[in-house]
């Protein structure tokens, strides 16, 4: 993975993470405020600087409670979930979060910044409130939203950051069409790495290849769904369009596993290699399940990408396109396109003229 694509990735994950808490805070503890009335919000306490306004002293410590939420998860990563007990990162994780209701206090109480520039530091301790009720119930405030900001968080990540929003407001109770370009992308050999390595090695390179994927975030690309060794991913068709970031996404995502190959080769015995298959139409996206919900993509577009995907190995191709999305193509001097033919489908009663594509050498 090259140096921009690692910043690129870093960066957008914490800005989107720290924007997320931002929101989330400044609502709860807006919400804070109307339960206990402006008279009670840290009425006993001095902010860090003189701020008479409760709206604006709400905003000052979300900022601060968003950084601290965002170290959090910075700490509590998959590298670092996979290597320790779980059981222990979850209690120690909880406790951050309580620990961090306390630092919200203190920072709340910090005396003003004359006294600190004289020297004492120390003397804010003497703002903070007795062990009261107030304090109590904020700290209960506090642990709550938190446990309700990690429920969001895993929500967001796993129906993904636009289709939560859709869901958070309502709009996924009722089917409605959408124009996407769908890419279905498979781990090539699977079957043989799968005996090979056995289920347990196995299962952990699929947390590493997908966890790679990151990469597909770069050129907004939405992981829909992972399908055991393979992924669907989906873009807007405007936005996968532009500057061709869906073709583009594929072939980063080849060089990120390519630059780890020294790991996957120590590893596992072997680098791992992709095909791809893509396709663009309408589907339909809706909220599916009464026991455990979902949110899915359904219609014929779906298929046929997936339809498209099998056949990389039969043409020896890496990556296949329908002629619809060659069609569309904006640009079709950036990247190698072979017309492989009209090629039956299986399940579809007409062909389906597809392409290869490929990088062009320098």
């Amino acid at each position: 993975m090259g140096f921009s694509d690692r910043i690129t990735i870093a960066y957008n994950r914490l800005a989107s993470n720290h924007s997320f808490h931002f929101v989330y805070w400044f609502l709860a503890l807006m919400f804070y405020l109307f339960l206990m009335g402006s008279e009670n919000i840290f009425s006993t306490y001095k902010p860090i600087i003189e701020i008479n306004s409760d709206y604006l002293l709400i905003t000052f410590l979300s900022i601060f409670t968003a950084i601290l939420f965002s170290i959090i998860d910075a700490l509590f990563n998959e590298w670092i979930l996979r290597i320790f007990p779980i059981g222990l990162m979850v209690l120690m994780k909880w406790a951050l979060y309580l620990a961090s209701g306390f630092l919200v206090l203190t920072v709340a109480a910090i005396p003003s910044a004359n006294r600190i520039e004289t020297g004492q530091y120390i003397t804010y301790l003497i703002e903070l409130p007795a062990n009261d009720l107030v304090l109590m119930r904020f700290l209960v405030f506090f642990w709550l939203a938190a446990f309700l900001n990690t429920v969001f968080k895993g929500l967001r990540k796993k129906v993904g950051p636009g289709n939560f929003k859709r869901w958070l407001f309502g709009f996924m109770n009722k089917p409605r069409e959408e124009e996407r370009i769908f890419m279905f992308i498979d781990l090539k050999g699977s079957t043989t790495a799968a005996e090979k390595l056995g289920h347990r090695k196995f299962s952990r390179l699929c947390q590493d290849v997908f966890n790679d994927m990151a990469i597909m975030d770069n050129y907004y690309g939405e992981i829909y769904q992972y399908l055991g060794d393979g992924a669907i991913v989906s873009w807007k068709v405007s936005a996968g369009l532009k500057n061709l970031r869906f073709l583009h996404a594929f072939f980063a995502y080849t060089r990120v596993i390519y630059s780890r190959r020294h790991y996957y080769n120590r590893k596992y015995g072997f680098i791992p290699q992709f095909k791809a298959g893509i396709h663009v139409g309408k589907v339909m996206v809706l909220q599916v399940g009464k026991i455990r919900r979902d949110i899915s993509y359904n219609g014929d577009t779906m298929n046929t990408a997936a339809r498209i995907e099998s056949k990389c190995n039969e043409l020896h191709q890496h990556l296949l396109i329908s002629a619809q999305v060659f069609q569309l193509l904006p640009d079709k001097k950036t990247f190698r396109f072979k017309n492989v033919g009209e090629i039956p489908l299986r399940g579809k009663r007409k062909a389906v003229e597809i392409y290869g594509v490929h990088q062009k050498t320098k």
